[in-house]
Parts: structure tokens; sequence; C-alpha cells
């Protein structure tokens, strides 16, 4: 997999483990962004988990100090990098660099994403570590490209065309799959999780389901909650 970038285009207590690093190019202000989403993730509450929750990060309910062992356990690092340029990448991995390193672009902080988001984007990252997995590798989208509805598929933020980019999944337990499973669990499972996480939980999870290129996949994910 040398020379492969896997970007996400988007076109409480203890937050993480000791040993985590952030090299001196994140500044200040990344830092203390994704510390404060971390302890957010630490402090969800769920009042249950899906098949495909269940599956992916192999525990029965949503809970937030498991979901942060499960981060733990793949990311040791925050670094800066490009991730490949443009104004639509937030984070990305490099196996052949590090795989256990997350490299972060200014548009984490600067594009004021919501809360819910920033964190499913560092949870889709950190399951392209998994080298076991291939690092979970996306696939060009179809051209066309199209929804449910007949209607083309483009990036929530960006509002570009998703066709022919690589910016979809064949599987639903992969990057995306992971990323629309916590989404969606946040959205239908987290008990102390406010109205306006829940509402964003919803919007971009139902968006992500969209990067399920294969359609029988995509349509297990639909069913799911």
């Amino acid at each position: 997999m040398k020379g492969f970038i896997f970007s996400l285009l988007i076109l409480g207590g203890l937050t993480a483990k000791a040993d985590l690093q952030f090299d001196r190019s994140i500044s200040a202000a990344t830092k203390a962004q994704i510390l404060q989403d971390l302890d957010f993730v630490k402090s969800m509450q769920g009042s249950g988990g899906s098949a495909f929750y269940k599956t992916i990060f192999e525990k029965p309910v949503l809970n937030g100090t498991d979901l942060l062992a499960f981060f733990n356990q793949r990311i040791t690092t925050f670094n800066t990098n490009s991730c490949g340029g443009g104004n639509a990448v937030a984070a990305c991995v490099i196996p052949w660099m590090d795989s256990n390193t997350m490299w972060i672009t200014p548009n984490y902080v600067k594009n004021s994403l919501p809360q819910i988001y920033r964190i499913s984007i560092i949870f889709h990252e950190s399951r392209h570590t998994e080298d076991e997995h291939n690092n979970w590798g996306h696939v060009n989208c179809p051209v066309p490209y199209l929804d449910d509805n007949g209607k083309d598929i483009v990036g929530i933020i960006s509002g570009t065309k998703m066709e022919g980019l690589p910016a979809c999944d064949s599987t639903n337990i992969g990057a995306y799959g992971l990323q629309a499973v916590l989404l969606k669990n946040v959205e239908k499972n987290c008990s102390n999780c406010n109205q306006k996480t829940q509402m964003d939980a919803q919007l971009f999870g139902d968006d992500t389901i969209n990067r399920i290129s294969n359609l029988t996949a995509r349509k297990q994910l639909q069913n799911d909650l």
C-alpha cells in the first residue's frame, strides 16, 4: 500500500491513554479541539447497540469508555499533513509512513464542523490503521453515482459529485461503514446526548451510508437501526 493516503473527504475524565503523543507541529487550538472531542466520546452513554455496532466495535452497547479504548488501540500519535491538499480533507492515515499516526489538516478546526461529525472523522481514520485488513481501502464511486431516489450523490460539505472519486466503500464494515454505524448509534442509542448532537448524527450518518457503493451492503446498513 506504499504511497497511498487514506483520507476522508468531508466535501470528563481521562481523555486518552497516557502515551498519546501530539507532534509539536499540532497547533494549540487543534490539540485542544481533539482532546475536547475525545473527552466527549468518553462521556457518551448508550441505551443499546445495533447489530453492526456489535460487529465493528465488538461491544453490545454504545459506551464512551469502550469507544475511546477502541480508538486508543489504533492511534498513538497526532501529527500534521496536507493529506493530499484541498479544503475537503480534515484528517488521514498514511500506513506506509506509520499506521498508528493520524495526520490532521487545518480543516479539522477551521471548517467549524459539528462535533459529532469531527469525532466520526477521526474514528473513520482509525479504521484505516488496521493493517491486517489491508487498511480498509476505499474504491472509486460508480459513474453515475445516484442515491435511492435517482439523484446525484454529492459531498454534504462540498456539494461535489462523488461519482468517479475514491470516496466510496464496497463493504459496510470498512471505514465509511464504521463511521455510519457510529453516527447512527449516537442518533438512536446515545442516552445522554443532546438533541443537536443527535440531529447532526442523523444528518451525517445518512450521508455516510450513501458512501457504500454496494447496494446490498448499503441496504443492510440502512436496516441496521
